[in-house]
């Protein structure tokens, strides 16, 4: 019986990610391969807010200047030579993304939920998901940049989730998993709070951090060559 095995062709031009996210790194890694993919998160984690803006005109205008400020910070890390081992050889593919979620309250009122507070994260979590998400349906946005050199592209993916009602014994038991933190609107859907998804539409990957398609179809787009693999017998 033949043996089966995969051989795997050289390594693509390198691509950057500008995120501390491990979600957005597994979800890229999986199309791009460990070997071409950097980790170069941004060096300041200081961003604009969404506290003096209430409308999705000026939400996109806001989440598309921060996606913009991380890729300035990223790409200066790779042709600045002050930052030694951190500098890249030759200018790679890089990609930068920011994840929003965006809830409505009963007064018909919209607002963003980032990353809950590290200081007070457990009642923040609680009040959105009682006032915010429970029994209703939310919006996520992700804003990227792709870019090799001159050439950018820059873009926002928008989905959407509907949470079941939940009750305030469920509600304490997914405060329980401390999966809220670092996550924007203080949950994971890729994790414990799949419990509650009666339905999503869009690109569940936009919805993890990262549209996946949307960023490969970038890529190429700039002349970036996926990784060929064979299967030989």
């Amino acid at each position: 019986m033949s043996k089966l095995y995969e051989v795997i062709m050289p390594v693509t031009d390198q691509v950057v990610l500008g995120s501390r996210s491990p979600q957005r790194r597994e979800l890229l890694e999986s199309m791009v391969g460990a070997k071409s993919l950097r980790i170069l998160p941004p060096l300041s984690s200081a961003e604009a807010g969404f506290q003096d803006v209430c409308d999705d005109p000026c939400f996109e205008k806001r989440l598309l200047e921060i996606v913009r400020d991380k890729y300035q910070d990223v790409y200066l890390q790779t042709v600045d030579v002050e930052h030694g081992s951190d500098s890249v050889d030759r200018p790679p593919y890089v990609v930068v993304a920011d994840t929003i979620v965006i809830a409505t309250n009963d007064q018909m009122r919209k607002r963003v939920l980032g990353q809950p507070d590290p200081a007070q994260w457990q009642s923040e979590v609680r009040d959105w998901m009682q006032h915010w998400l429970a029994g209703r349906t939310h919006e996520v946005w992700t804003g990227v940049i792709v870019a090799k050199e001159q050439q950018r592209r820059e873009f926002i993916v928008k989905s959407t989730v509907t949470f079941c009602n939940m009750s305030d014994t469920m509600i304490e038991w997914y405060i329980s998993t401390s999966e809220s933190l670092g996550k924007a609107g203080g949950y994971a859907i890729q994790a414990h709070a799949a419990a509650f998804v009666t339905q999503f539409t869009g690109s569940l990957t936009t919805i993890i951090g990262l549209p996946l398609m949307e960023v490969i179809d970038a890529l190429q787009a700039l002349g970036w060559e996926m990784p060929v693999r064979e299967v030989k017998g």
